[in-house]
């Protein structure tokens, strides 16, 4: 994992998604050769100032709002998208259980 700063960010959404705006995380898969074992997932790149941003905006803690962020890249890491409405319902099922079970609320209830 790296945190980086919205100037970084921006650069990154945009050489590797072709958006032109900064991010809160960029996920990154390992792509692992058949030859290689390796349980590596891949990496987050995160913008701690955006984090921090959305936290005050959505009035959580940065704390709450860093573990969901997280959870949501790592999902990501694994191969969930939220491209579609269908996906989006299961990723954020997962998110919201995983949220819990670390002991925060519900992200996406503001």
């Amino acid at each position: 994992m790296r945190i980086v700063n919205i100037l970084e960010i921006k650069k990154l959404n945009f050489i590797y998604r072709k958006k032109k705006e900064p991010t809160n995380i960029l996920s990154f898969p390992f792509e692992r050769p058949k030859h290689i074992k390796s349980t590596f997932l891949g990496d987050l790149v995160i913008c701690l100032k955006i984090i921090q941003k959305e936290s005050k905006l959505q009035k959580k803690t940065i704390e709450a709002h860093l573990a969901h962020i997280i959870i949501h890249g790592t999902l990501h890491l694994i191969g969930y998208t939220h491209d579609n409405f269908y996906n989006a319902q299961i990723m954020q099922s997962i998110e919201i259980k995983n949220m819990i079970q670390l002991g925060y609320k519900n992200p996406y209830l503001i």
